[in-house]
């Protein structure tokens, strides 16, 4: 007979296929299927360039997981404290406005002047990378 305990990690395991999981410091375990972290990790991503946190049940339980439960998950699906950054052409002045998802759930948004160090690095950082689309 299979004990409990065996039983659990065993459903567990058959989960992971479909459903992310997340072991929270408390002791509990939060399920939640992958299109709903996707969906849930771009309409944040969205909101952020409005200068607004999203609330999010998915969120939050990472906030409240194991490290090791919210290592995997950020490994998975990306870092919940995000970076967007609005960089102005040249001819606008070169200026940049970051927008940055903190651990909390709050927005801090900072303006970089253009030609400023801090602007001149993230605008080559984006050189390099590309254009991004989501």
């Amino acid at each position: 007979m299979m004990s409990l305990r065996n039983w659990m990690k065993r459903l567990e395991r058959e989960a992971k296929g479909e459903y992310v999981v997340l072991k929270l410091r408390d002791g509990s375990t939060r399920l939640f299927s992958d299109q709903e972290v996707f969906t849930e990790m771009f309409l944040t991503k969205m909101e952020l360039f409005r200068g607004e946190a999203r609330p999010s049940e998915v969120l939050n339980a990472v906030r409240e997981a194991t490290p090791e439960s919210r290592a995997a998950f950020e490994a998975e699906y990306g870092e919940i404290e995000m970076v967007n950054h609005v960089i102005a052409a040249d001819y606008q002045g070169g200026w940049v406005e970051e927008y940055r998802l903190l651990e909390g759930g709050t927005v801090e948004i900072t303006r970089f002047e253009g030609g400023s160090e801090e602007a001149l690095r993230i605008r080559q950082e984006a050189r390099q990378q590309g254009p991004a689309f989501y």
